[in-house]
Order: structure tokens, then C-alpha cells, then sequence
């Protein structure tokens, strides 16, 4: 016993003692070590690794940006628009006597109608230069409301869609020319047609007997 505590040799006894101690250090060093080895990665102490954070995904990834809507122009309000002139093909013209047949020497009331048929309001000019009702016989012109009462006078009023203006005049049952002469003659008994227009556009014929 006494010869492990006390080492005896031939060298002096500090020899002996640092070896001893340099044995236990390494001998300390492998303990812990193996220590570490066991027991420090099976420990989930402050030795683990710090904890995975979640990386935020590219922009183009995660969510597409939502563009920012183009800017539309208000649609016009029925009051914001202003009617314009009619086409042509939006006027419908009619003209007819208010009888069918009439006695020699009276006076026929005749209408005349102007209808917007288009899909919108719009304007036309009704006055007494624009429109005009004739009697025919044939191919025979026979009376015209403007031989006797020409005029230029405009009268331009907005036509709702489906809206009509309509005016009405009688013929005294005399023949006429243009300039209106004197001493005309009285129509005859017979067939003749009623034919009405309003600016360029002219209507369908419509019959009227005198008898």
C-alpha cells in the first residue's frame, strides 16, 4: 500500500507524481468525454440546437399580388346624354285620310305621323318646311299642302324612342298647283292615294275614295 502512495523508484519521486497526475487527467478527460458522449446529445437541455424558424415564401409564391382594377368611365346616365339628330332609317312616316271614303266636295282630314323607330331619343325637325301631304291619282299628282302654304319654318323637337308627332290638316277638295293659281278645278269622284313626308323620307300610300 504504502508503495502506491508513495512511489519508489530510481528516479526521484516528482517524476513518479507528475506521471500519476498526468495518467488521472487523461484518465479525467476520457470520463468526460464518454460522459458527453452518452448523456449530453440524448439530453434535450440548452445543449439542442436552436429551433427551426419558417422562412416567409417569396412574394411570388406565397400569394400573387391582386393588380389594382383599371379605372372605368362612368356610364352615361339617360339625363347625361343629349339626343342627337335622327337617322334616317330610325323615322318612319304615315299618312291617311281619317275616312276611307268621302263625298265629292268636302273636305278630307288627312294625318300625317312621324315615329322614331330607332333604339334611342333623338331629333327631328317637324315643322311646317319638313313635312308635306299630297293627293295622288295614279301617276298623277294631284294636290300638295305646300302649293298654297309653303314655308321654311323648322320646329326641331326630341323624339323619345317609340314616340310619335303627328299634325293634321284638312284638303278643301280642289285640285292645286305650285304657286297656288286661281279658279282650280274640284276632284273628281275616283280613287286616289294619300302620300306624306318629313324631310327626305316619304311615306307608304294610303287610299282615299271620293264618291
Amino acid at each position: 500500500m504504502s508503495t502506491v502512495i508513495w512511489p519508489t523508484g530510481p528516479e526521484p519521486p516528482g517524476v513518479y507524481w507528475r506521471r500519476r497526475i498526468i495518467v488521472i487527467v487523461v484518465l479525467l478527460l476520457i470520463l468526460i468525454l464518454l460522459w458527453w458522449l452518452i448523456f449530453g446529445r440524448s439530453s434535450g437541455g440548452g445543449d439542442a440546437g436552436p429551433e427551426p424558424t419558417s422562412t416567409p415564401a417569396p412574394a411570388s409564391e406565397s400569394a400573387s399580388p391582386t393588380p389594382d382594377p383599371e379605372p372605368t368611365s362612368p356610364s352615361p346616365s339617360p339625363t347625361d346624354t343629349k339626343p342627337v339628330a335622327c337617322l334616317e332609317e330610325s323615322i318612319l312616316v304615315e299618312a291617311s285620310a281619317e275616312e276611307a271614303i268621302y263625298p265629292v266636295g268636302s273636305t278630307p282630314t288627312l294625318t300625317l305621323m312621324v315615329t322614331n323607330i330607332g333604339m334611342v331619343a333623338c331629333k327631328r325637325d317637324t315643322g311646317p318646311g319638313a313635312n308635306e301631304l299630297q293627293i295622288t291619282s295614279g301617276d298623277s299628282r294631284v294636290w300638295s299642302s305646300d302649293d298654297c302654304n309653303p314655308s321654311d319654318e323648322e320646329d326641331i323637337i326630341t323624339l323619345d324612342r317609340g314616340e310619335a308627332f303627328e299634325t293634321q290638316l284638312a284638303w278643301d277638295g280642289y285640285l292645286s298647283e305650285a304657286g297656288c293659281p286661281a279658279d282650280m278645278p274640284m276632284a273628281e269622284a275616283g280613287e286616289y292615294t294619300v302620300i306624306g313626308r318629313n324631310g327626305e323620307i316619304t311615306s307608304a300610300p294610303s287610299a282615299l275614295r271620293l264618291e
